[in-house]
């Protein structure tokens, strides 16, 4: 299948890929820090790409529908979306939709504790980490409502990893 116009720039702007059979169609990890990768990208790579096991995003220009075009990879496994600050609540319902996720990481995003309380439902995730804000009420209470609702799961906050910088394991909320 030939690329559209638009495709075709995408592909060579940002991997040099000139013809549609070059384009692997699974990927180990995309990795960004600071980057500006957009709704746009992910929409791009969605069309060609049908498996990434990792994706790492730090302060990127995404939005709550790049997370609606990562609901197209199989096999994605850990999702860390750090200091993306355009992502709301409403991608929550996206991450629900993620069979093969396991690691899922918000710090720093909009999103809090009481909205993965509200939401979130993935009985496939091992870790979520999320920020905390001071106000939230019953943070305890919430969190013990995710861990019924997915016992599996380990759920931190304010922190970014399970272990801290000298390899210390990080207590879960439970």
């Amino acid at each position: 299948m030939k690329l559209s116009k638009e495709e075709k720039k995408f592909w060579l702007r940002n991997f040099r890929i000139e013809k549609a059979e070059k384009i692997p169609i699974h990927w180990e990890i995309l990795k960004s820090a600071d980057s500006d990768y957009d709704d746009d990208f992910f929409y791009f790579l969605s069309l060609r790409v049908e498996i990434i096991n990792e994706i790492y995003l730090k302060d990127s220009q995404i939005t709550d529908q790049s997370i609606e075009y990562m609901t197209r990879f199989k096999g994605l496994k850990n999702l860390f979306l750090r200091k993306n600050c355009f992502l709301t609540k409403s991608c929550i319902i996206y991450f629900n939709q993620m069979k093969d996720l396991e690691n899922l990481n918000l710090t720093g995003t909009e999103i809090t504790l009481t909205d993965l309380f509200q939401t979130l439902n993935n009985k496939n995730l091992r870790e979520v980490f999320v920020s905390s804000e001071e106000i939230e009420d019953n943070l305890e209470e919430k969190a013990f409502s995710l861990k019924e609702r997915m016992p599996n799961c380990n759920i931190y906050l304010n922190c970014s990893y399970s272990t801290d910088f000298f390899g210390n394991l990080e207590k879960p909320i439970f």
